[in-house]
């Protein structure tokens, strides 16, 4: 695994986080939660200490974006040494793109009900599941430009490494 990988993997999931992390933030407040509640309860999942409502706990706000992130980027990476497959076709890729975060809410279901049930029953079912599909779109959209600059990339060195042989 390359160092380029690893970054462009990271910034994939910052970025698909941001968007899941905004959505549920606003979607909670939405439906009287609280803004601050998808934070809480993924801070409350490692410190019990966390409010389990949506009011604002500075400790928790910086434990729950921490956790969010960190994972987040993790997938991030996972999608991208998934989908930058030279085997793998572009469909294929897109498929990695938006199969990672899936699978990722489905075993989230699973394994947060298993380390905090408080917090995982608290967080609105649709509201968790529509922010994991929004960082498949992220990262789906992400996949297709890459793989575009990509191709780009390697047809432009192609000729220009015809166009030099053809000179010599």
């Amino acid at each position: 695994m390359n160092q380029r990988k690893i970054i462009q993997g990271a910034l994939l999931g910052a970025a698909g986080g941001m968007v899941m992390a905004m959505w549920s933030m606003i979607a909670l407040a939405a439906t009287g939660d609280g803004f601050f509640a998808p934070v809480n309860f993924i801070a409350h999942s490692l410190w019990r200490g966390a409010p389990l409502d949506g009011g604002f706990n500075a400790a928790a706000f910086v434990l729950g974006i921490v956790i969010h992130m960190m994972v987040s980027m993790t997938l991030g990476v996972m999608i991208v040494i998934g989908a930058s497959r030279r085997s793998i076709s572009t469909t294929g890729a897109v498929a990695v793109s938006i199969g990672v975060p899936l699978a990722a809410w489905a075993g989230q279901l699973v394994a947060w009900n298993a380390i905090d049930p408080d917090a995982r029953s608290l967080f609105t079912p649709w509201v968790l599941f529509v922010g994991h599909l929004l960082f498949a779109m992220v990262a789906a959209g992400w996949t297709v430009i890459a793989r575009r600059q990509t191709a780009t990339a390697t047809a432009s060195g192609s000729l220009h490494h015809n166009a030099d042989h053809a000179h010599a």
